[in-house]
């Protein structure tokens, strides 16, 4: 049995906070951290570092309760604040690195831009067809919110980070269809990527 707690880059933890307080607003931030189970609120109020690794369980509690609070129980509230920190995190790098503005090189990039932000589970490029303008990435990690990501990210986070990645990268529409789920049953995740 595994043992091990997965983390999460701090970069998300700060991301995802400065979303909510720019975007939503400071009292509904507040309202978060007070209904965080656990010390969730203490973690949250002490000097998170962009680039330390934290428990991923904290990012699992901030991602179901701010669902709670503004959402409606179907997790497409984090649809923004994965939008949000692609678009930090990407805009800097396409701005120095031009040539990577290309679909193909943000999708063969899905392995270390996954570790980049957990230090958990992988993604794996099963293809990418150019021409076709389609790709399959599959997600390989563990279905416990306890220990790894939780299903919001693996079924919101994921496809609407690379959704935005591919749209940044010069794309027309993209269509991300999640085929399947760890925690619905089956083995990895499943991505289904087609853009114009």
């Amino acid at each position: 049995m595994d043992t091990k707690i997965g983390r999460a880059k701090g970069s998300i933890f700060l991301n995802s906070r400065d979303y909510i307080v720019n975007s939503i607003g400071d009292s509904v931030w507040k309202m978060v951290l007070a209904n965080l189970p656990g010390d969730g609120a203490e973690f949250f109020e002490k000097n998170i570092a962009k680039t330390e690794w934290y428990p991923v369980t904290h990012l699992n509690n901030l991602v179901n309760t701010y669902d709670l609070i503004v959402g409606n129980g179907d997790f497409l509230s984090i649809v923004p604040v994965a939008e949000y920190i692609a678009k930090k995190d990407l805009g800097p790098v396409f701005e120095v690195f031009v040539d990577l503005k290309n679909p193909q090189v943000i999708l063969n990039s899905a392995p270390s831009l996954w570790s980049r932000y957990f230090d958990s589970g992988r993604v794996d490029v099963e293809s990418v067809n150019v021409d076709d303008k389609s790709s399959t990435l599959v997600l390989y990690e563990l279905a416990d919110e306890m220990k790894a990501s939780g299903v919001a990210i693996c079924t919101f986070a994921v496809p609407e980070w690379f959704k935005t990645g591919l749209l940044m990268s010069g794309t027309g529409a993209v269509t991300i269809t999640q085929t399947a789920c760890r925690y619905k049953g089956a083995e990895s995740c499943k991505y289904e990527i087609n853009w114009e």
